[in-house]
């Protein structure tokens, strides 16, 4: 047997999903199976496991030592605290200063580096995600032990050759409140790419975003068809040469690698772009300006009027610096400097 009490940063959450928590390696069957039975309880009683936990709740698993240990991960801990710390180190090595530009007791904002995982997508990839959890474990702001209560996390994923803005979250009412925002489209996303073409003034670009599983790419439909929603990026000029733009643009909705497809689908792809670019533009930003990544930036976010745990950041906006790569080619290219072989 094992009891538990739920922490203060644990409250408000359904009880499966804590549970889930506590034992990542069990099958929902598993967990709902032991519900039924009463070899988990709440509070003394049956659950059923749509049930808000509260701070004080106790939780007590019949279970034996053995199957607790198989489905929690048990033992796994320092293990995995030391993989978190490795990546602190690791990937903060590539930086200079500290990638933080913001930080509260929920949530920490942090510029990344194009050529970083947001998040890793193979058990042995390292990502911010695992730079930001050894971060809070080398301030002494988590331990191994808090972490089988709650795993920080980023909230937010930005592809791997796209730079920019990542939100972290510190707790779990943050996480909440962030994923919210997520949700509702309420906080605003600002990107900044040079692309081919000259473009002036503002606009939009609409259509619907139909992906192919099998390469990983999408295509724009300029009618609605099955398995491709709507779609919409506002854009302005900020600065142009004879055959390039420094463009920046809004995500108003958020699909799979919606503004690379909408950029190309308008006759202006955005530099460095292996998957939706030019490749004799790309291979001539290469040998000119040393691009290895898509010249895509997420340099700005806005968060609406808000109150609880995200009250600090209410009607704040964080800009960061794009590359300044970005300047010098929209710079050569307007004093005619440089001409771009046509395709």
């Amino acid at each position: 047997m094992k009891k538990m009490i739920v922490s203060a940063p644990e409250q408000g959450q359904r009880f499966d999903k804590y549970l889930r928590r506590k034992l990542p390696a069990a099958p929902s069957s598993f967990i709902y199976k032991m519900l039924r039975k009463k070899n988990i309880t709440l509070n003394g009683s049956r659950a059923e496991g749509g049930e808000n936990v509260r701070a004080g709740d106790e939780v007590v698993f019949f279970l034996s030592d053995e199957t607790y240990a198989k489905f929690s991960g048990t033992g796994e801990d320092a293990a995995c605290g030391a993989v978190y710390r490795a990546a602190y180190a690791q990937i903060g090595a590539l930086y200079r200063r500290s990638p933080v530009i913001y930080e509260d007791a929920h949530i920490l904002l942090a510029d990344k580096k194009p050529g970083i995982l947001s998040q890793k997508a193979r058990p042995e990839d390292i990502s911010m995600n695992e730079w930001f959890v050894g971060c809070l474990l080398a301030r002494g702001e988590a331990t191994e032990t808090s972490l089988e209560e709650f795993t920080p996390s980023v909230c937010n994923r930005l592809d791997r050759n796209t730079g920019g803005i990542l939100i972290c979250a510190k707790t779990l009412a943050g996480s909440r409140a962030v994923s919210e925002l997520l949700r509702t489209r309420s906080l605003r996303k600002f990107y900044r790419m040079v692309v081919r073409g000259h473009m002036q003034g503002n606009g939009r670009i609409t259509g619907y975003i139909r992906k192919d599983p099998r390469t990983n790419q999408v295509e724009v439909l300029p009618k609605a068809a099955e398995n491709a929603p709507y779609s919409e990026t506002r854009y302005r000029a900020l600065k142009y040469g004879k055959n390039a733009t420094l463009l920046e643009c809004e995500l108003v909705t958020g699909k799979t690698h919606q503004l690379r497809a909408h950029l190309a689908h308008r006759g202006n792809p955005i530099g460095g772009d292996p998957k939706y670019g030019d490749t004799r533009w790309n291979d001539e930003l290469r040998s000119r300006y040393g691009v290895r990544h898509q010249l895509l930036y997420a340099c700005r976010i806005e968060f609406p009027l808000m109150e609880g745990e995200l009250v600090a950041l209410s009607r704040r906006s964080f800009l960061v610096p794009v590359p300044a790569v970005y300047g010098r080619i929209i710079a050569e290219d307007a004093d005619g400097n440089m001409e771009f072989q046509r395709p």
